[in-house]
């Protein structure tokens, strides 16, 4: 079998090369190591050739022998311009050969200085590990090279940790936003909205049961503008919850006003007859009136 188009790609030959693809070429042809053309090119670092290749449609993806592909080949001569188009053409950088090797391993251990950078500014993972545990740091000899690995694999940790804890911040953050919608209960969305958009200052005042001064009316009275009315501003359940005590305290009230003067009558000799039941003090009922916002006293 001839192995034209292998030769030439290994070569740097470019015009046969591109004579052969023009005449229908079989990009995939593989050798007896199941190397494609593109895989030598990539090896000898003709960059033409890869270029070439890849825009005739080569499979960048194409494994060989041991699963090395295209930028593995690249990488174990240093040829960091032939990555460097790989990686354009879409070649992933942390791809791994069957013995969990990548690009970033197989160039550090025979100490390419520059194509180690390009592979880490690509997002090469130094953390990365083979079949036996092994980092591109633990494989590299160049000392040099070997420190680089080490602050770009503290980096990736660190920047791993800090995702981590904006993660669990946000974690945070919406479980407070849930457990804040659970304590407002019916409240509208837009209400809560408002409610947290608004500071403390900002809230409406809230009238203290009976309709005497609450704690934030008394401590700020002088000068301070007058309470809203009950309803105006305060959700629906707080307004009907306030409404109820006012209510209550205002019945009560009056219950005592008309225990009094029936007292007063009695002692003037114009009490109840014995055995006469004096008159129940009717309850007065308040009414929460929405659309204009104030209470109006009804009798029964």
């Amino acid at each position: 079998m001839s192995f034209a188009l292998h030769n030439a790609a290994r070569n740097g030959d470019l015009a046969s090369l591109t004579a052969q693809i023009g005449e229908g070429a079989n990009l995939e042809l593989r050798d007896a190591h199941r190397r494609t053309a593109l895989h030598l090119a990539a090896w000898a670092g003709h960059v033409d050739c890869v270029k070439a290749l890849l825009a005739a449609g080569a499979n960048h993806n194409a494994d060989a022998q041991d699963g090395m592909n295209a930028l593995h080949f690249a990488a174990m001569k240093g040829q960091t311009d032939a990555a460097r188009w790989l990686l354009n053409s879409g070649i992933k950088v942390n791809s791994k050969m069957r013995n969990g090797s990548n690009a970033l391993m197989i160039a550090a251990k025979h100490g390419f200085k520059d194509t180690v950078q390009l592979l880490l500014e690509r997002k090469a993972d130094p953390s990365a590990s083979d079949r036996r545990g092994q980092t591109a740091a633990d494989v590299c000899k160049d000392e040099e090279l070997k420190q680089l690995l080490l602050e770009a694999q503290a980096q990736r940790d660190a920047s791993t940790a800090g995702n981590a804890a904006d993660a669990a911040k946000q974690q945070k953050k919406q479980r407070n936003v849930r457990k804040w919608d659970g304590e407002q209960g019916g409240a509208q969305p837009h209400q809560r909205q408002q409610a947290a958009a608004a500071g403390p200052a900002e809230r409406p005042q809230q009238q203290a049961p009976g309709g005497g001064k609450g704690q934030d009316e008394e401590e700020g009275e002088e000068g301070a503008e007058p309470a809203p009315q009950i309803g105006a501003e305060l959700p629906p359940e707080v307004a009907a919850r306030l409404a109820k005590e006012q209510a209550t305290a205002e019945a009560a009230e009056a219950a005592q006003r008309q225990g009094g003067e029936a007292a007063a009558t009695a002692a003037a000799g114009g009490g109840p007859a014995a055995g006469e039941q004096p008159p129940k003090a009717k309850k007065a009922r308040v009414e929460l009136n929405y659309d204009e916002e104030d209470f109006e006293e009804e009798e029964d």
